[in-house]
């Protein structure tokens, strides 16, 4: 009888193990971290959703032959393979395959050197191939510094076609000088902005990153302001002009109350970096403890005319800077342009339209 139980047993268990299907491959592609050298960082990299941004010491490495290290999620493999060295004098855009091959993303790689501009023309311009926007760059000592970041990656996610006309943020030939300024206009997300309760997105550029992977779910933290700076910062100038559409909405679409016309922004941040606060976000880059000066255009209402007005707005100073941090690249610096003053919690009018060009910060 036991050997009758034991036989009837036995391919039962098969048979309801061939039922039990294995775990589902990992399907997602991501850079999790970057392993650097301490030895040759300024500042821990930067990681968004589609790039990886390090300033480092060119002194310290060869730069034609660097081999980053890179943790992937689990499962997942990137090409090139991880410390393998490369050509890092540009961009090297390496590419993340999840575990179950189905997906795969792309991320440009830049490693700059410790030599930051103070200013900025908005001539350099580059192209994303995948969503079709540009984005500014600058060109420092022959190197292209790719600095300067948008919310045109989140706003692909909405975009009702891919090109570049149709992004918040663009080039224009209506230049003060030189042939292209950078030129913001704020803009609506369509049926799926309203129905999340994001109804417009603000042209805006500024110095640091933006994690596209944030855009929909927490969009203040999805942009990371500050790059490394190591001068004190007197004062910000540069040339602007401002179309506002009219009326501002809030992010149900109704005309806020008191009723009052649309407004840009333009300022200049300079704060103290940490371990645990690497950069700043949208919910703190004016009022956190370790922002240490501000310049910040104290009118943004329509400019007057067709041509552009200068600004010239000096900085003020919260606190004492310390000169052996501030040479030792503790400090960051950002720059934030925006079409309406409010964007980021989705206030703004619908085609407000801000034009920037000539921009520098006057250091000590």
């Amino acid at each position: 009888m036991k050997n009758t139980i034991f036989y009837l047993i036995i391919p039962a268990f098969f048979s309801l193990s061939g039922c039990i299907k294995p775990e589902a491959e990992n399907m997602e592609a991501d850079i999790v971290k970057v392993d650097l050298p301490d030895s040759v960082l300024i500042a821990p990299p930067v990681i968004s959703n589609n790039s990886v941004t390090a300033f480092v010491r060119y002194d310290k490495l060869d730069i034609t032959a660097f081999a980053p290290k890179f943790v992937v999620t689990d499962g997942a493999r990137i090409s090139p393979a991880s410390g393998v060295p490369q050509n890092f004098t540009t961009p090297v855009t390496y590419t993340v395959y999840s575990e179950d091959g189905k997906w795969q993303k792309n991320y440009k790689i830049s490693l700059l050197q410790n030599t930051v501009s103070n200013t900025f023309a908005f001539e350099n311009w580059t192209l994303t191939p995948e969503a079709n926007y540009n984005t500014p760059y600058e060109i420092v000592n022959g190197e292209n510094q790719n600095v300067w970041a948008s919310g045109n990656s989140g706003f692909s996610l909405v975009a009702p076609e891919k090109k570049p006309e149709a992004y918040p943020t663009q080039r224009s030939p209506n230049a003060l000088e030189g042939n292209y300024a950078a030129y913001l206009e704020t803009k609506s997300t369509g049926a799926l902005g309203a129905l999340v309760g994001m109804p417009l997105a603000a042209g805006n550029l500024f110095l640091g990153s933006f994690d596209g992977s944030k855009s929909l779910t927490a969009p203040l933290e999805a942009t990371l302001f500050g790059i490394p700076f190591n001068k004190k910062p007197l004062r910000f100038t540069g040339s602007y002009r401002y179309l506002p559409a009219g009326p501002v909405t809030d992010k149900t679409g109704t005309p806020v109350s008191p009723q009052r016309d649309d407004q840009c922004d333009i300022y200049a941040v300079l704060f103290k970096a940490s371990a645990d606060k690497p950069y700043l976000n949208g919910s703190n880059i004016l009022t956190d403890q370790n922002v240490v000066a501000v310049a910040q255009l104290p009118n943004g209402n329509q400019t007057s005319g067709s041509g552009y007005h200068p600004f010239d707005i000096t900085f003020k100073y919260r606190g004492e800077i310390d000169p052996a941090d501030l040479a030792g690249y503790a400090y960051k610096l950002s720059i934030i342009f925006t079409s309406s003053k409010n964007g980021a919690t989705f206030e703004g009018a619908v085609g407000s339209k801000l034009y920037v060009d000539d921009v520098k910060i006057v250091i000590e």
